[in-house]
């Protein structure tokens, strides 16, 4: 079965610069339009991972017995590094509990908010995007996405296996739907919900145009050109302030996706290689282990400002977390640097030690019983 390298690439970017649009270092890179835009590129992993899911499992649930095994293997292949970091973020509320007995008091009091207790149970269980009353960036913010993508696997797999005939007219239903009521403002479920559904299924239905013309004939030189015009068409939109942006870059999305799912130009050859290879397979731990680290990192320059009175820890009214700055240009880009490489670090870690054993452990789970065949867990991201 074709593995599209390409997309595997374009996902690993992805999640560094969302990686970057949390944090705010003034002086930066950072603060260039495309990364202060770069949390649109949640509506791109939602698009890829439609598009992949649907490729990889489209003729391959069926039976009850097989959505059993997707089950497994999807549960095994997101939970344990979810679980992980709601732990260590649980820890960090911990520790900031126990300074604030010492009398450091911190910008919010532990365990308030976003990280409030009750909201451990509905981020535990992925509930926290789509349950009314509960909050989507509770604890490990990130996750949102990911409580998002794990239900929009199941709703894909029980359509598929209970109505495979009318399952791609449903599919198509879905995304227009969502799409509608999210530019009518139609909120019958919680917005979140509402982004997934609309891109997870337009990525499926994009699959199917792939399908009807990946057989197409097409130069190398063409395939360039549309690659060259699908990125700086995207970069433009997503850096504009256009009306019902979110559902146009949707769009922009679905074609990109379209344009690289052929891996037939220049810029497909480069995304290829190692490095982005790379970023691709760690792309899933940048996603889900950035936000901690810039959360930890916070807290322990919080401390050192405390102890030594001088701050490179403000709060701004209009962020939606903490600046960081030496107050210096060359300074605050190699903070940034800095952090990128850490992240980037400890996702090897966490790829390595969590991701791949959850693999595992969901392979020989999905082999036990009734189920004769094992399906390879796809790498994605939200």
């Amino acid at each position: 079965m074709k593995r599209f390298q390409v997309l595997d690439g374009f996902r690993g970017i992805c999640a560094l610069s969302v990686a970057v649009y949390h944090m705010h270092i003034p002086q930066s890179f950072g603060e260039w339009a495309f990364f202060r835009n770069a949390h649109y590129m949640v509506s791109f992993f939602f698009i890829l991972s439609g598009f992949v899911m649907v490729h990889t499992y489209g003729q391959r649930l069926a039976t009850t017995d097989q959505f059993r095994q997707f089950f497994i293997t999807r549960t095994f292949r997101l939970y344990p590094l979810h679980v992980f970091v709601l732990l260590l973020a649980i820890a960090l509320e911990v520790m900031k509990l126990g300074a604030e007995h010492a009398g450091i008091a911190f910008n919010q009091p532990s365990f308030t908010g976003q990280r409030a207790p009750e909201e451990i149970i509905p981020n535990l269980l992925l509930l926290q995007s789509w349950w009314p009353g509960f909050n989507p960036q509770s604890f490990n913010f990130p996750a949102w996405s990911i409580s998002v993508e794990y239900y929009l696997y199941m709703i894909f797999a029980g359509i598929l296996v209970c109505t495979p005939r009318f399952a791609m007219l449903i599919f198509l239903v879905i995304t227009l739907t969502a799409t509608a009521c999210l530019s009518l403002g139609l909120v019958f479920l919680m917005e979140p919900a509402l982004q997934g559904l609309s891109c997870f299924f337009a990525g499926v239905m994009t699959y199917q145009i792939y399908q009807l013309i990946h057989d197409k004939s097409i130069p190398r030189w063409l395939h360039t050109a549309l690659e060259v015009v699908g990125i700086c068409l995207t970069v433009n939109l997503l850096v504009s302030n256009a009306d019902h942006k979110q559902i146009i870059l949707m769009l922009s999305f679905c074609a990109l996706m379209l344009i690289f799912s052929f891996e037939g130009g220049v810029i497909s050859t480069l995304l290829k290689a190692g490095p982005f290879e790379k970023l691709g397979t760690l792309s899933y731990s940048i996603y889900m282990t950035h936000a901690m680290v810039l959360f930890a990192f916070t807290l322990a320059m919080l401390l050192v400002g405390k102890i030594t009175g001088h701050a490179i820890v403000t709060y701004a009214g209009a962020l939606p977390g903490p600046m960081l700055s030496f107050n210096n240009p060359v300074a605050d880009n190699f903070l940034l640097l800095g952090l990128l490489i850490i992240i980037v670090g400890i996702s090897g870690v966490s790829y390595r030690f969590i991701e791949q054993r959850g693999i595992e452990w969901g392979k020989r789970l999905s082999r036990r019983g009734r189920i004769t065949s094992a399906i390879n867990p796809i790498k994605t991201v939200s």
